[in-house]
């Protein structure tokens, strides 16, 4: 918003100075001029879903490829949104200039050739950017644009050297808007921005609407922390004393955690918001959040989806500042590598689970709670027999679209919960090798930290590089440690129970994580007794091949219609019919698939089953230690 990020002199000056200093890097083809490109985006008709786009693209005559993105920083794949691309039309030199006829490549298909005509200088280039329903775009009050779904660029090979001039209609002169680009002028609903490089730019999305609020959280060695928030309504935003307390809260967990910071100002853009599609999406300077509507109002909401904030803060400077080195690609087009994403992603969604708990978004024991859900669910997949972790990060960019039936023989992005638990594992071994001395935090601070405050960077690292790492905080084969858990086909997860003070029990009651984790989710969870996993409605979404209902040759898709003759009504009934079944009655499930419907019994005795930590007594309580606010 007009407000969040006033122009800031010094950051004006820089850009400036960069502009002056810096030459634009030739393309393969052709050579951009030196000025930036102008890029306009008018969002009046946000709300309808559609944006038009407007670029004035310096050039000079002759064959000319325009790029779209593709390998979006953070998203983990080549899914830069082209089918959402259309209405392409380019003219030499203005919009009443000669057409231009462009082709799409027939390999690369965000790849557009073309041939500009002698004496063009720039060209002007028009489209427009379709929201899909369900998308994350706008509703009525909010918009969320991200720079990245509205550019065409000549190719350049280090998009760094690429300047654009940014500018956008916001939908009305009544909305608001937050990002982390300087602004250079604003009146009414358009707002101009400060040149910036095509990574920068990408780097730095914007939210706006008409209800917001901004809510400063204090700062990281003189780096303002603040969140801006965007709602559907102004009740959505009447955030409680308590919730700012936790909120400034993950600022001084994050400062004590790395001591350092590689930013010059943060900004949370946070979305609330019932209509708009959640999203976590990391940036250096901000990064892109979006929960459900009373997420700023609802301490039940917070304790359970808190640790979005801080896991995409933490890649601030885990994925941001210290970058896997074949994840710090030159431009948008080249291929990212994902094999170190259990550091990028696991790592941070160890420390985005363990500061929001240090925050006080979550209790201790909900934190303990996840933990044995987490442990219990990888122990459960069946894939683990036969993908290593690895894999699952190598994987990522058709293991995202895949999540759903078959998961369990499947394995799904198991790099992000499952490398939390290596490193959990890790922090748990660090304490006993050094005696209670040092932890994963002190590897956290050495080497994401850095030992020094920097502006914007990128500095990337290699697998050897932080393996070096480790041994300065605790010597040990850690080569062979991360070889056991990340590359080798694993029968199980991470046991950072053992050395952790902590055993792992079942009884026939949810723990409250589980029971927040199920209602949030929709889920009914059986996989521990008969291998089913639930929606709602009855629909069977997932099952464990080995399992009693594997056997009984259920599958994904198929609708519990009544339970032992009763209709199906949800978890509470499940645990009831389990309970009853210890006696040696069968269960007997009625199922439906496409209005075929078809009876089968299960001979189960084991009751409810749910995973929970316990206390090994007279073992030091190192899981509690790691919990400690710092």
């Amino acid at each position: 918003m007009s407000g969040v990020h006033a122009v800031r002199s010094s950051l004006v000056a820089l850009a400036a100075a960069l502009l002056a200093v810096c030459p634009i890097a030739a393309a393969p083809v052709l050579a951009q001029s030196t000025a930036p490109i102008a890029l306009h985006v008018d969002a009046t008709s946000a709300v309808q879903g559609i944006l038009f786009v407007h670029e004035t693209i310096p050039v000079v005559p002759g064959r000319l490829t325009l790029w779209y993105p593709k390998w979006i920083p953070g998203t983990h794949g080549p899914i830069g949104p082209i089918q959402n691309l259309t209405g392409v039309v380019i003219h030499a030199g203005a919009p009443s200039g000669p057409r231009v006829t462009w082709t799409r490549d027939l390999v690369d298909l965000y790849a557009f050739h073309l041939v500009v005509p002698p004496g063009t200088a720039s060209l002007d280039v028009a489209y427009e950017y379709l929201g899909v329903p369900g998308g994350r775009l706008a509703t009525p009050n909010i918009l969320a644009l991200s720079w990245s779904e509205v550019i065409l660029t000549p190719a350049a090979e280090n998009y760094a050297t690429q300047f654009i001039a940014p500018s956008i209609t916001l939908p009305g002169a009544n909305w608001t808007y937050a990002t982390a680009l300087d602004t250079s002028a604003h009146a009414g609903g358009e707002v101009t921005f400060q040149p910036v490089s095509q990574e920068k730019l990408v780097d730095s999305p914007l939210d706006a609407g008409i209800n917001a609020r901004v809510f400063p959280l204090g700062a990281i060695d003189g780096a303002p922390v603040e969140l801006a928030a965007f709602a559907d309504t102004p009740e959505e935003l009447l955030a409680s004393d308590k919730t700012l307390e936790h909120l400034r809260s993950i600022t001084a967990q994050m400062a004590a955690l790395y001591r350092w910071r590689h930013f010059d100002h943060y900004t949370f853009l946070l979305t609330v918001s019932d209509l708009l599609p959640g999203a976590g999406l990391e940036h250096q300077q901000s990064s892109d959040d979006g929960s459900v509507g009373d997420f700023l109002t609802n301490d039940v909401a917070l304790a359970s989806r808190g640790s979005l904030l801080t896991h995409e803060f933490n890649h601030a400077w885990n994925g941001k500042y210290r970058r896997p080195a074949d994840l710090a690609t030159p431009n948008l087009d080249v291929p990212m590598e994902d094999d170190l994403l259990w550091v990028y992603e696991g790592m941070t969604q160890f420390y985005g689970n363990l500061e929001a708990e240090r925050a006080g978004f979550a209790t201790p024991q909900l934190w303990l709670d996840s933990l044995a859900l987490d442990y219990a669910g990888y122990d459960s997949e069946r894939g683990r027999d036969w993908r290593p972790l690895v894999d699952t990060a190598t994987s990522s960019s058709f293991l995202y679209g895949a999540r759903g039936p078959w998961a369990n023989e499947r394995r799904s992005v198991d790099y992000y919960g499952e490398g939390a638990l290596v490193w959990l594992e890790a922090d748990v071994l660090i304490h006993r090798l050094s005696g209670g001395r040092k932890s994963l935090d002190d590897l956290a601070r050495l080497f994401f930290g850095n030992g020094h405050d920097t502006g914007v960077q990128v500095v990337p690292f290699t697998r050897a590089e932080l393996i070096a790492a480790l041994n300065q905080i605790a010597p040990y084969d850690w080569t062979t440690f991360l070889a056991q858990r990340i590359d080798a086909v694993a029968p199980h997860p991470p046991d950072f129970v053992t050395g952790g003070g902590y055993k792992l029990v079942w009884t026939d009651r949810p723990s409250e994580d589980e029971r927040l984790t199920n209602a949030i989710r929709h889920v009914i969870d059986l996989r521990y007794s008969l291998g089913l996993s639930l929606n709602a409605a009855g629909t069977i979404t997932d099952v464990t091949p080995g399992s009693l209902a594997y056997s009984a040759t259920i599958g994904p898709g198929e609708r519990v219609v009544a339970i032992d003759g009763r209709a199906f009504k949800g978890q509470a009934q499940c645990d009831d019919v389990l309970h009853a079944a210890k006696s040696g009655t069968p269960i007997v499930l009625l199922l439906e698939a496409g209005n075929v419907y078809r009876t089968v019994s299960l001979n189960y005795t084991g009751g409810p089953r749910y995973p929970h930590l316990e206390r090994v007594a007279g073992t030091p309580d190192v899981l509690g230690e790691i919990a400690k606010p710092l």
